[in-house]
């Protein structure tokens, strides 16, 4: 069931994130990198928002909208859901007009406007998309996940090319998501009324109250390293780092959200039909399968990130680009394999306290690690203070849920080490057989013939799971 739904899935998984990658790549070649900074900081900020106003919706309707199954119930939910949505989009426009009024960077009318469309039309989509999940309907949670970013990058590329600036780039996606918004509303919540549930807001408040801290306190784990380096270096440093380190956690999130989109819906599955030990095992199955993506997928772009830098990143941005990229994909890993997978034990117990917890002792040590870093070596030494604050929720986290009784077996981890240590030697022999081919297709061939070494040797070492066919009579 695993494997079926999260090849379902995958569309969603690599168009959406693929253009959110181009667009990185495309600013790098049309912004300076002072302009590139102010996008990178308004995109971190529209996270933000999104984890103040509507992430504890998001997360109570992931985790409990299947319980309503009833047309009558669906209404009322939906109805309510109405009511928490308009709220929302108020207060998220009074939260980002006040972010936007307090932060350094020379604020236009016109970019002012863009933020605003951008932030709250990008963060509604965002729950469409999580509310679509939800309700498994996979069709829709595609079209949330990528018609913004596809459509929004095209308009935005026009309007950058016709003026470099910030509010172009932005106002580009935002007049694509508003464009799709109604389409997603309509589609995926249930009701044309409005009713606020006092009971329904309780209990989602009860429940998301430790999460809507824990994702604002893990707001700043991922982007506070662009609020200190705005601080203490400027915008320019901001943009300089951002391509790098933005990359680094955009290329991990997408790998984990190849197999994570579909694993938690599993896991609430097993929960409710069998309790706590069937649902660990689950949560421990869809573990397997992310390293099997995560361990290759860190190892690769570490190994391959000077010739990607070269080809794709703007001369400008290079430099940087090439020391902070390794890093940031290394802190990614870590901390999506601990949001992705080992959370899910907490979530599943609904002992969202815990995560706060995790988040905050989390956050404390990347922002101190980041700041001494930042002192001792520049940006290299930000990221890499960021790295172990990343490293150390894990382990705390780790040990919480083993303790829950969440178990991973040897063999299987064994068995994804051999598979990449081969994907290292074939990324090792590559050049020598590089010949009159262009720059380009030696990468593409490079990485082509690297991974599908890496996959058919994974197959064969876990041919067990293989399906296997009856013989009639």
């Amino acid at each position: 069931m695993l494997l079926s739904r999260t090849l379902l899935y995958l569309p969603a998984q690599l168009i959406g994130p693929l253009a959110q990658f181009a667009a990185v790549v495309v600013w790098t070649h049309l912004m300076p990198p002072a302009a590139y900074g102010t996008v990178a900081l308004i995109l971190a900020m529209q996270e933000l928002v999104f984890q103040l106003c509507l992430a504890w919706w998001s997360s109570y309707v992931l985790r409990y909208a299947a319980a309503a199954t009833s047309p009558e119930e669906r209404q009322r939910q939906g109805a309510h859901e109405n009511a928490v949505l308009l709220v929302s989009a108020a207060l998220q426009l009074a939260v980002t007009v006040a972010l936007l009024t307090v932060g350094d960077s020379p604020l236009t009318p016109g970019l002012f406007a863009a933020a605003v469309g951008y932030t709250i039309s990008r963060s509604l989509t965002m729950h469409m998309a999580e509310r679509a999940r939800a309700a498994q309907a996979i069709g829709l949670y595609t079209a949330a996940q990528t018609v913004g970013p596809v459509l929004g990058l095209g308009i935005a590329i026009g309007l950058v090319l016709w003026t470099p600036t910030a509010a172009a780039a932005l106002a580009g996606f935002a007049i694509a998501q508003i464009a799709v918004l109604p389409l997603l509303w309509f589609a995926v919540v249930p009701a044309r009324t409005v009713s606020l549930d006092r009971t329904v807001l309780r209990r989602a408040f009860f429940f998301s109250a430790p999460l809507l801290a824990a994702g604002a306190v893990g707001w700043f784990t991922v982007n506070g390293i662009r609020v200190i380096v705005e601080q203490f270096e400027g915008a320019t440093a901001v943009g300089l780092l951002s391509v790098g380190w933005g990359l680094g956690q955009r290329l991990m999130s997408v790998a984990a959200m190849l197999v994570t989109a579909a694993a938690f819906p599993i896991a609430v599955e097993r929960m409710e039909r069998s309790g706590p030990e069937a649902a660990y095992a689950q949560v421990s199955r869809s573990s397997l399968l992310l390293l099997a993506i995560l361990v290759p997928s860190t190892v690769g772009v570490i190994w391959l990130t000077p010739p990607l830098v070269d080809l794709l990143i703007g001369a400008d941005f290079r430099e940087a680009t090439r020391v902070l990229l390794p890093i940031a994909t290394v802190a990614a890993a870590i901390r999506n394999l601990r949001v992705h997978c080992v959370d899910q034990v907490f979530l599943l117990l609904g002992r969202t306290g815990f995560l706060l917890g995790v988040n905050l002792a989390e956050a404390a040590a990347t922002l101190a690690g980041c700041a001494a870093g930042l002192a001792w070596g520049g940006l290299p030494g930000a990221c890499i203070g960021c790295l172990a604050g990343s490293a150390l929720g894990f382990v705390i986290c780790f040990v919480g849920a083993w303790r829950q009784g969440l178990r991973f077996t040897l063999p299987p981890l064994l068995k994804i080490a051999a598979a990449t240590a081969l994907m290292v030697v074939a990324l090792a022999l590559a050049p020598s057989l590089q010949g009159e081919l262009g720059a380009k297709l030696r990468l593409v061939l490079t990485i082509a013939g690297s991974g599908g070494l890496y996959l058919v040797a994974l197959a064969l070492l876990f041919r067990e799971y293989w399906p296997t066919r009856r013989r009639a009579g």
